[in-house]
């Protein structure tokens, strides 16, 4: 009887230990699952800002999550369509203020409904709410992005990058090549013609843009 009951006992365990299993290697897929759809940041040093990729099926619409730190330093998300030439970068329409922690930002190139303007807009999601800037776009930009044209993408990747929390990150940096003398250009270069894109940067919230 003794071996009897043990060996119920051993194949109820093992049963329970093979459902534990299944359900572990569901969790896992489910978890990989969200990260896919929604972007992730993996652990970073403290003292760090980190950004990465996330998934967007809309035109014109580009997520990236990011994450800064606690403490007396402020950020913003700045953004622009314009590189002009022979300039070292961007030339920065506004910028959004960044809580601390996670957020996800999202830049989209829209026509805006209430007053049928096309806009270059981004939107901070963080677990404080929303915060929401745009800037009306020129005419040639939006003729430019409403057209089919090579894109040359260097911002930042699914990848999680961290730096220190007194540098920048570029977290967009989608040049549309327009015209025969489009040329591709390479990290922050400075472009010979003015230079239409989708432009945008995490940076201490410090000085003017």
């Amino acid at each position: 009887m003794r071996e009897y009951m043990g060996l119920v006992t051993i194949v109820i365990l093992s049963m329970g230990l093979v459902f534990s299993t299944r359900r572990l290697r569901h969790l896992e897929f489910e978890v990989n699952k969200m990260r896919a759809e929604t972007g992730y940041l993996q652990e970073t040093e403290p003292g760090q800002i980190a950004a990465a990729r996330a998934p967007s099926d809309q035109p014109l619409t580009y997520r990236v999550r990011v994450r800064v730190p606690t403490g007396p330093t402020k950020f913003r998300v700045a953004y622009s369509s314009l590189w002009p030439k022979m300039a070292a970068g961007p030339l920065w329409y506004g910028a959004v203020a960044l809580p601390a922690g996670e957020s996800v930002v999202t830049i989209r190139i829209l026509e805006d409904p209430r007053d049928k303007k096309w806009k270059i807009a981004s939107l901070v999601s963080g677990v404080q709410g929303n915060q929401r800037m745009a800037t009306v776009l020129p005419t040639p930009h939006v003729t430019v992005f409403r057209g089919s044209h090579d894109v040359l993408s260097t911002g930042v990747g699914r990848e999680t990058l961290a730096v220190k929390e007194t540098d920048s990150i570029r977290l967009l940096d989608e040049r549309w090549l327009v015209g025969e003398g489009a040329l591709l250009l390479y990290g922050d270069r400075a472009p010979k013609t003015d230079q239409i894109g989708i432009y945008a940067e995490l940076q201490p919230d410090v000085g003017p843009l």
